[in-house]
């Protein structure tokens, strides 16, 4: 848990940082060309706005491979959670068998002893 909060403050920081260099860099009007090839024209941004496309990208994609990740641990959980509920049934019939052998044996003993006392 606190691994987690951690790296959420350290996003939330870098996250500030990213947004206050693109608003120096807007300030001072630096400004990027993206060509366009369709048509051949050009389209002048801001650095900025170039800055903030790219970040929300790899936040977009981060969540995506996250979920995707999640999702493949989340069945590979699910499948050790059935084994060892299977595996703690199992114990159990184990441990239900064991206590009535325990039981077969220890009624036998006394059967034993009372008829080694009859014998006598």
């Amino acid at each position: 848990m606190k691994k987690r909060i951690f790296l959420s403050l350290i996003e939330s920081i870098l996250f500030c940082v990213i947004l206050f260099l693109a608003y120096i860099n807007y300030k001072t009007n630096t400004t990027a060309q993206i060509c366009i090839s369709l048509d051949g024209t050009i389209v002048i941004l801001n650095t900025f706005f170039v800055i903030i496309a790219i970040y929300i990208f790899g936040i977009f994609s981060g969540f995506v491979y996250s979920f995707v990740l999640g999702q493949r641990y989340k069945d590979q959980i699910e499948f050790y959670a059935r084994k060892n509920e299977k595996l703690s049934q199992q114990n159990e019939i184990d441990t239900d068998d064991k206590e009535a052998l325990q039981r077969k044996i220890a009624t036998l003993e006394i059967a034993l002893d009372n008829a080694l006392k009859k014998k006598d």
